[in-house]
């Protein structure tokens, strides 16, 4: 076995021994990182935008009645760019970052609120380790859509679409809420 395959073959089983050991510690701990939907398929209507919007309501490891007695909120703005030929990002709607972390508030109702003027539909999903994972679902061209969703945890995890995993990917941090 070459150096390279070696170095590869250590990596991997580091990653997954991680990987491992962080489900274990939350089963020990009787904890979950399972999602339940909260509502689906609810439409809103934006003077910006001609078509409809999806908006999906999530939680991060609450319960649906839990979810929607939130008096508070957080809302983040996010769009969509084609950055050349085929190859799209994430923009943050303060400053323009690309692929920007997102930051959330644990115990809150967050709403990643999404424009997408591209000319190809995107997904939002947020990577939490369940089977299950919170989305947009699509959001087609000259279009836009939210996530909403009420994480009950704090701690660090990824985002990515769909469509374009390798290039529209970011991370989103879970912050003690109010």
């Amino acid at each position: 076995m070459n150096k390279e395959a070696l170095h590869a073959t250590v990596v991997a089983a580091s990653i997954l021994s991680a990987i491992l050991v962080f489900v274990a510690v939350y089963n020990w701990h009787g904890s979950s990182i399972g999602i339940a939907p909260v509502a689906e398929g609810k439409k809103s209507d934006s003077s910006t935008v001609s078509t409809a919007s999806t908006d999906k309501t999530q939680t991060l490891g609450t319960t649906a009645a839990a979810a929607s007695s939130s008096s508070s909120s957080n809302t983040i703005q996010l769009s969509t760019k084609e950055e050349s030929p085929g190859v799209y990002r994430w923009i943050g709607s303060s400053g323009g970052t690309i692929n920007p972390t997102l930051k959330v508030s644990a115990n809150t109702a967050n709403i990643i609120k999404i424009q997408n003027p591209t000319d190809t539909k995107h997904e939002l999903i947020i990577d939490t380790g369940a089977d299950v994972l919170p989305s947009s679902d699509d959001i087609n061209p000259d279009s836009s859509g939210q996530l909403s969703f009420k994480p009950t945890m704090t701690g660090t995890f990824t985002y990515h679409c769909a469509y374009h995993p390798f290039t529209m990917k970011g991370t989103v941090q879970v912050v003690s809420g109010p």
